[in-house]
């Protein structure tokens, strides 16, 4: 459960007068990748207003929740619930509710690690290692309904998109806009499937790069070059594609236009995984580090710079190595909430005080950082 306390009058001057917690940086475009060309992405919805508005992360709650999130795919919200899928199996069912702290209200148990939850207005989708896809009804409170084994080999992600339901195998990444499936493969053998047709596509298996296909026909459109090390999160939003790298060895977020396939530009700061999000008409990035930080990137005319980051470990006091590391990220434009899931420690550090998600807030305030626990003051 979230947990916090309040904090005084001359403590809140005092982190406000000196807090090292949210610092300014500039985001880097390295020499391979072109400018961003306006009068081909003319329709990236505009950009960020210097001055105008001023968007800062602010944590809000914790909750110890006893799982670990590892892929980039592991939440998913709708307007009343947040949906969590666990390394241990465990589907974390909580209130979307800022009031109460965000309750755990559900736990169902599957036998197999899960790999990613999505959902639409009737039903929650999680896919699992075992290859299982499982369905739940959004009832009150939530029911399987039905599971189906669709890879011996596992599955890794799965998505919608018209109505139609997407999973990847193996351990391939898989990222699905309204006009674009994105699919990138670790290993020989791993694709992609259209689940009511039991349609595969991907099976020209090429590793080390990313293939565009059409929702619907799944037709071949090209592909996209992966970052060099090993295997990539893929996340799209309006007419961007991003690629990071999770785990130790990511160097940062490599950009692109989706409707050139060019890059445009490359934030030199480690990431695992990133959400889009806009805020009073400003389109904004947030990616999750293995270093626990969660950034806020706005984009200004040709670029993304960033313009705030919570360092989690300092502002909740969990700040040995390990103890959290952002490999999922959720944000839906309902409202200013992200959340953040972390990997949850591990063996020495692991256990019931040791926070694994992360609530926050994109808003106009100055943070307010507290020690262990952290709870920031309720700002509108």
């Amino acid at each position: 459960m979230t947990k916090g306390f309040g904090i005084s009058a001359a403590m809140f001057l005092l982190l406000l007068c000196a807090n090292p917690l949210v610092r300014q940086y500039k985001a880097s475009t390295l020499s391979w990748l072109p400018q961003l060309d306006p009068a081909g992405t003319s329709n990236l919805h505009g950009s960020f207003v210097t001055g105008s508005w001023s968007p800062q992360l602010n944590l809000i709650g914790t909750s110890n929740l006893q799982g670990s999130f590892l892929t980039g795919q592991s939440i998913y919200a709708d307007n009343e619930r947040i949906f969590a899928a666990s390394y241990q199996g465990d589907l974390f069912i909580l209130e979307r509710n800022r009031e109460e702290g965000f309750p755990l209200i559900q736990t169902i148990h599957l036998p197999s690690p899960l790999t990613a939850v999505t959902g639409d207005g009737n039903n929650v989708y999680v896919s699992s290692r075992d290859g299982n896809l499982y369905v739940f009804s959004k009832t009150w409170p939530v029911q399987a309904v039905r599971s189906m084994s669709l890879s011996q080999e596992g599955l890794a992600s799965v998505a919608l998109a018209d109505n139609k339901l997407y999973v990847a195998t193996g351990q391939a990444s898989m990222a699905i806009s309204n006009d674009h499936i994105y699919l990138s493969e670790l290993n020989r053998g791993d694709f992609g499937l259209e689940v009511s047709t039991m349609k595969p596509y991907g099976t020209q298996s090429s590793t080390g790069v990313t293939l565009v296909f059409s929702p619907g026909t799944l037709q071949f459109s090209g592909s996209i070059p992966n970052p060099p090390v090993g295997q990539v999160n893929i996340n799209t939003w309006l007419n961007f594609i991003y690629l990071t790298v999770p785990g130790c060895c990511g160097s940062g977020i490599t950009v692109y236009d989706a409707n050139t396939m060019k890059g445009i530009q490359f934030i030199d700061r480690p990431t695992n995984t990133v959400v889009g999000i806009a805020r009073r008409g400003n389109p904004l990035l947030v990616g999750g580090s293995e270093s626990g930080a969660v950034d806020l990137y706005a984009f200004e005319g040709t670029a993304y710079n960033l313009v705030s980051t919570a360092a989690l470990p300092a502002l909740t006091g969990f700040n040995d190595p390990e103890d959290i590391e952002i490999r999922a990220l959720w944000a839906d434009g309902l409202d200013n909430l992200v959340i953040a899931a972390s990997s949850w420690g591990n063996d020495r550090s692991r256990g019931p005080n040791l926070p694994s998600m992360f609530f926050l807030e994109i808003n106009n305030n100055t943070m307010q950082c507290m020690h262990q626990p952290c709870r920031i003051a309720k700002v509108n």
